[in-house]
């Protein structure tokens, strides 16, 4: 009776031991893992942007990673979610490493359709990325970080100035309507239409629509022109703005004429 007792003894022994050396190579060995997050990278592609994050996991310990989950969201002004994305990977071995290109992907029409904020304001976006882990198969292991990203408005300063009204013949005004803005955008050009209306009591009394094409980082200056009969010349309403773009549409915007 006594020898099973002792055989026990030992086995539950060794196997502390063995937990022990574990655990103790295990939090020795983590000391040789590095996990580097490079610079978030920023492609725009036709009506997105893309935002790479390049992960190196350089594993020099004795045990292998497993069961990699990073996952980013970014959030706007408001700390609303905008976009969440994440990557998997089962398994770095030990004595290994491992570059992981992360992407998350941005729609430039629904961050500008969810808040008109970012169309007139310069701002910023955040980026938060998290990576979960097995160490060994065993310790989970956690890590975390966050980027700000910049934010330049497609239509920063914008101003629709007081319609202005000429004779142009004996039955109609010409009508200009003075707009102008800075495309303070890193990403893409503002190119496509702008159009407007102008309502008095509900009525449409005119409208017109021109082209513009604003590259990154310049400011537009032009108008609106079109023509309106003289005895629709009403110089007190609304003017609805809208425009649209191959990356994104908006409108009306209404401003109070008069």
């Amino acid at each position: 009776m006594n020898v099973p007792l002792r055989a026990l003894g030992w086995a539950v022994r060794f196997f502390w031991i063995i937990a022990l050396a574990f655990a103790v190579t295990a939090v020795y060995s983590a000391t040789f893992i590095r996990i580097d997050f490079g610079k978030p990278m920023l492609n725009f592609t036709e009506k997105d942007l893309m935002i790479m994050i390049p992960m190196i996991f350089d594993n020099k310990g004795y045990y292998n990673l497993a069961d990699l989950n990073i996952t980013t969201f970014v959030v706007d002004h408001d700390n609303e979610s905008l976009s969440e994305d994440t990557t998997y990977l089962a398994q770095i071995n030990f004595q290994d490493n491992a570059t992981i290109f992360h992407n998350i992907t941005l729609s430039i029409d629904e961050l500008i359709t969810q808040s008109e904020y970012y169309l007139f304001n310069d701002s910023s976006l955040i980026l938060y990325g998290s990576t979960q882990l097995s160490y060994a198969n065993l310790i989970p292991l956690g890590f975390e970080s966050n980027e700000i990203i910049p934010w330049g408005a497609p239509l920063s300063d914008f101003t629709i100035g007081i319609p202005e009204f000429s004779a142009y013949n004996r039955t109609h005004f010409r009508v200009n309507v003075p707009i102008s803005f800075d495309n303070h955008s890193q990403y893409f050009s503002v190119t496509g239409t702008i159009r407007i209306e102008f309502l008095n009591n509900g009525q449409v009394i005119w409208r017109g629509a021109t082209s513009v094409d604003v590259p990154s980082n310049t400011t537009y200056n032009g108008e609106v022109e079109t023509l309106v009969e003289a005895a629709m010349v009403i110089e007190s309403g609304q003017i609805h703005f809208w425009i649209e773009t191959p990356i994104f549409g908006f409108g009306p915007l209404v401003i109070e004429n008069g």
